[in-house]
């Protein structure tokens, strides 16, 4: 397998340095259609996807939830945008097109885009931009990172917001569980609630149709934090109900470059949300949300290396990286769960779990678990200490083969031996 990928990477890498990015995404177009159709456990077809990533072959890397690694396009992209940048003025971004694509990817109306550095830089332009006060209430969870979290926690601190967290169950065992959690918390002071899609900690889709419907019952504005789907799984935002804002990191399971985020407003807050950051159009109301793409002076390379991401990702299919991901997390979830003394954190119904699988042995630290596992086969992985929970976390993607995955369940349970 090793010397199929060496093949691979010398087909798409050094054969294809010297060309530009579409025209190297186009080959590797060719080469998929050559590979069969890509099911879940069509190996052909995911060795020619793990060859356009840059992942040395002694590496176990599971975790994209931080930061996925960047294929070759992406790269490629940004590379190539920074050298036109120093050998001419630089070229215009094609908003339009990178907009549509990026709409495309998400389901949503692309006059919506905004394209801040992160999630933590999206979901800090809503908190900074609603217009709330001394006793306005917020509802969130106790599973929120801290980029959706403390910009609320801001406003608690400046202008006297309340922020409460609500305690989700562990594992969550259904989605009327996570509504009437909400639906029984909120009060006359409650303004927003701002929740996540797929939370970090253990990868549990909440489910937000409902949730934004109960927000329009109650006139709530619906804020969520969607760091970890796109890549991940389909992502449709018409379909999630009246959400007002979806905010991502294509960093992450997108494999885009550190530097891209998503924002993603619904119309009416397209003219009624102040700005952050204020810079040339940003009162022009007929802009629309486009005025909170004036930010100054940035990095433009970063958005040719989102545009070429979204592209490679429609080339692969959405379909198929959902299907593969849920594949290989299942394959993982289940031998993890079959060793002795571990409990998992994450849920084991499919529809309210994506990506990840948390877990933890008994009183076995997970920091000591990570540092071994790292030692012995350079394995990637993210313990998540945040709220004291102490879980490890393991996220396969695209990338990874099956037998990776069944080395990983392997040394977890040697470990536990």
């Amino acid at each position: 397998m090793h010397t199929r990928r060496r093949f691979l990477g010398t087909l798409f890498g050094a054969g294809a340095a010297a060309a530009a990015w579409p025209e190297r995404l186009d080959a590797l177009a060719l080469g998929l259609a050559g590979h069969g159709a890509g099911g879940p456990e069509e190996d052909p077809f995911w060795e020619l996807v793990r060859g356009e990533f840059m992942i040395p072959e002694d590496r176990l890397f599971l975790n994209p939830a931080t930061l996925g690694p960047q294929p070759r396009v992406v790269v490629d992209a940004v590379t190539e945008h920074t050298r036109r940048t120093a050998e001419t003025y630089p070229p215009a971004v094609d908003w339009d097109g990178l907009k549509t694509r990026v709409g495309g990817l998400i389901g949503a109306d692309p006059a919506g885009l905004v394209f801040p550095r992160n999630t933590t830089e999206a979901m800090s332009f809503v908190a900074n931009g609603l217009e709330l006060g001394p006793g306005d209430e917020v509802l969130t969870t106790d599973h929120e990172h801290i980029g959706g979290l403390s910009c609320w926690e801001l406003l608690a601190a400046r202008r006297e917001v309340v922020v409460r967290q609500l305690p989700l169950p562990v594992p969550a065992t259904s989605a009327d569980e996570i509504v009437a959690l909400f639906r029984d918390a909120i009060t006359p002071r409650t303004r927003v609630l701002s929740v996540s899609h797929v939370t970090f900690t253990n990868g549990t889709v909440l489910p937000i149709l409902a949730l934004a419907d109960l927000c329009r019952e109650r006139g709530l504005v619906c804020v969520v934090d969607g760091a970890h789907p796109p890549g991940m799984m389909r992502v449709d935002l018409a379909a999630l109900g009246p959400i007002d804002f979806y905010a991502s990191s294509p960093h992450k399971w997108l494999g885009a470059p550190m530097g891209t985020g998503l924002l993603w407003m619904a119309e009416p807050w397209r003219t009624r949300l102040w700005p952050t950051l204020a810079s040339g159009g940003w009162d022009d109301l007929a802009l629309g949300a486009h005025r909170f793409n004036h930010m100054g002076t940035t990095d433009e390379s970063r958005l040719a290396g989102l545009d070429a991401a979204v592209r490679l990702h429609a080339t692969i299919g959405p379909d198929r990286i959902e299907a593969r991901n849920r594949f290989l997390r299942r394959r993982l979830h289940d031998a993890i769960a079959a060793i002795p003394g571990v409990t998992i954190a994450s849920p084991s119904d499919e529809t309210l779990v994506a990506g990840m699988v948390s877990f933890r042995f008994g009183s076995v630290d997970s920091l000591e678990l990570q540092r071994r596992l790292a030692a012995r086969a350079n394995v990637r992985t993210r313990v998540i200490s945040e709220y004291g929970y102490g879980w490890m976390r393991l996220a396969p993607h695209i990338y990874n083969t099956i037998e990776e995955i069944d080395r990983v369940a392997d040394l977890i349970a040697e470990e536990a031996r």
